[in-house]
């Protein structure tokens, strides 16, 4: 059984990046986001103990938006992954892996300011197409 869930622990980690484009400043947040998968495995046998373990991946995503509205906003990144496991099945609403993911808050936020210095470059030519189409 594979369940995706959306975690609200990682969504607090956000990171703000101002550029200027054509003499005007452009605000960038980025903001990062988990989505879990989860399966369980083993046995689960009568007459004996429990053997199952819900084993948890959540990946995360980085999403940009521009302060001067929707139209450049999209998820930028999504290569980064945490896994683990926990005792038990995996059930709706057990909400797996999310208390583990706090432990990995600081390689998140790293995670976070490398994408968005990445984008660097991506976002000043998405700006640059915007403004020429809008030019003609």
């Amino acid at each position: 059984m594979s369940l995706t869930l959306i975690a609200l622990a990682a969504a607090a980690a956000t990171h703000s990046v101002q550029i200027d484009h054509g003499g005007k400043p452009v605000e960038a947040t980025y903001s990062a986001r988990a989505e879990f998968r989860t399966r369980t495995i083993g046995a689960r046998t009568p007459n004996r103990t429990d053997m199952q373990r819900c084993q948890w991946t959540a990946t995360i995503l980085v999403d940009r938006a521009l302060s001067h509205g929707p139209a450049l906003s999209r998820t930028v990144s999504s290569d980064r992954q945490f896994s683990g496991s926990e005792h038990g099945a995996c059930t709706p609403g057990r909400q797996s892996g999310e208390p583990n993911l706090a432990r990995y808050e600081g390689a998140i936020r790293e995670h976070l300011i490398a994408v968005a210095q990445a984008d660097h470059a991506p976002l000043l030519a998405e700006l640059d197409a915007v403004r020429n189409l809008a030019s003609n």
